[in-house]
């Protein structure tokens, strides 16, 4: 799974799950003893139960992230809708799914590396990362603690994200409802 990206650990990617349309959704990947991903009850899970079929893209855009964890992409972010290609996606996977419990676990089927992007790490893109998740859980909850988190990452994003994360960050507020 590495020439896809894919390490040992949680790897945070794009899924895709495609039925009546594109379902799009930040997904962590788990690689270890073999691959599995965690899925509540959601669009991506019941999609994945029907289909048996889970498309991942390995992508570097933080606004991808935030759009896709609020609500699916539309077709102009696509470079490809067959297999489904997210535009300057680094590589792409198809698996197999098998539910168990609240897990999917995954078999490959097939990928391909679409480019290969040489980067260091950028706090504030993994800021967003982590802001999206707590954002996701906020709107479930409105927890004031999540609120906190979130906002303690968007200081991160200032202060080291470049244009495109404060970008994503900015949405993110948007979809919360969390004014700063």
């Amino acid at each position: 799974m590495e020439k896809y990206g894919l390490f040992e650990g949680i790897n945070e990617v794009i899924g895709i799950t495609a039925g009546e349309w594109l379902n799009t959704a930040p997904l962590g990947i788990i690689v270890g003893d073999g691959i599995k991903v965690r899925l509540y009850s959601n669009h991506t899970r019941n999609l994945l139960e029907k289909s048996g079929e889970l498309f991942i893209n390995v992508i570097y855009d933080p606004v991808v992230f935030v759009i896709s964890a609020f609500e699916d992409l539309h077709e102009g972010w696509f470079e490809s809708t067959e297999p489904p290609v997210i535009k300057n996606t680094l590589a792409w996977v198809k698996f197999s799914a098998r539910m168990e419990g609240n897990f999917a676990h995954l078999e490959f089927i097939q990928g391909e590396v679409l480019r290969k992007d040489i980067r260091a790490i950028n706090r504030g893109f993994n800021a967003v990362i982590e802001a999206a998740v707590h954002g996701t859980r906020y709107l479930l909850s409105r927890n004031p603690e999540l609120r906190d988190r979130i906002l303690y990452y968007g200081r991160i994003v200032e202060r080291c994200g470049g244009k495109r994360e404060k970008e994503a960050f900015d949405l993110l507020l948007g979809y919360t409802g969390i004014r700063v």
